[in-house]
């Protein structure tokens, strides 16, 4: 048999040639819709990142003026409240006073700020005077849905009649409870609340003033209780309304 007429050859290069151009243009345009595809997650990728921060953000600051407006009104029912302790201290002969506050809703950290308000100087320029009960012992309960926080304080000239991570231990121990911070002047605890246990915040408030007390009287640091009624000497939120 002779060889292939040119024509055949060049029939079969030519179609060749079309397939492999044909294979070229379909993978330029799938590479082609492949970048706007991966340009548009990118975009969507960047837009919902850029949502995100901003959601971040907004968040953040709507928190921390949350925070603030909640601290600024735990002090200001602190120095109220360290107002009337003095003038009801002073004029009971009290050294030591034990109350709750409701602004820090068993937050720690929020009652010893308020324990703070108590204590600051007042300011004798201030339209509202505020504090100035620091020179007398207190014991603070502020009850929240997850546990009664306790503070106690002693000015330093009262640490060699009471030590204060003592007392508090005392109370603390009544109702189970964890001592969180020591020091001479204040230490801080919480009593969790627990339902299984019977263990529930507003409960349990009351009898814990009470041991503070009487923890007190047997130092000498509280008046006697000649009446087997602590009630005049319990002192909470209603004793000091708004």
């Amino acid at each position: 048999m002779g060889a292939p007429a040119a024509a055949v050859y060049e029939g079969h290069s030519s179609g060749i040639v079309e397939t492999m151009e044909g294979l070229l243009e379909k993978a330029e345009a799938q590479l082609d819709t492949a970048r706007k595809t991966e340009t548009q997650n990118l975009h969507n990728y960047e837009v919902m990142q850029q949502a995100l921060t901003d959601e971040i953000k907004y968040g953040t600051e709507d928190l921390e003026k949350a925070k603030k407006d909640r601290l600024k009104k735990v002090k200001k029912e602190g120095g109220k409240r360290g107002v009337e302790i003095e003038g009801a201290a002073d004029m009971g002969g009290l050294q030591f006073f034990c109350t709750s506050v409701v602004e820090p809703e068993g937050d720690v950290e929020l009652t010893a700020k308020s324990m703070e308000a108590m204590n600051a100087k007042s300011d004798p320029t201030e339209e509202e005077r505020k504090g100035g009960s620091g020179h007398i012992g207190k014991m603070l309960f502020s009850a929240g849905v997850d546990g009664l926080a306790v503070v106690a304080y002693v000015p330093e000239e009262k640490q060699a009649a009471l030590n204060c991570e003592e007392w508090l231990k005392k109370v603390l121990d009544s109702q189970c409870g964890t001592i969180i911070t020591k020091g001479k002047a204040m230490s801080t605890g919480i009593v969790k609340a627990n339902a299984d246990k019977g263990i529930f915040p507003l409960k349990i408030r009351e009898p814990m003033i009470l041991e503070a007390n009487n923890f007190l009287r047997k130092l000498g640091l509280f008046p006697e209780d000649n009446d087997d009624d602590d009630d005049e000497m319990v002192f909470g939120d209603d004793d000091f309304p708004s």
